[in-house]
């Protein structure tokens, strides 16, 4: 009886879904990035300051 709406059902499934990982990941990625050129930078100012002695 409901079958004709099970295919529109699961793409709408799979949407939401790629939506929440989004919204999860993206944050995720974000300070891993952040913390990533932050520990960078501060490993090249130790160099730097090392450097300077």
């Amino acid at each position: 009886m409901f079958s004709h709406e099970s295919l529109p059902l699961i793409i709408l499934f799979i949407i939401l879904l790629i939506g929440v990982l989004t919204a999860i990941l993206h944050p995720v990625h974000a300070l891993h990035s952040w913390l990533q050129r932050r520990r960078k930078r501060s490993s090249a100012e130790v160099v730097s300051k090392a450097d300077s002695r």
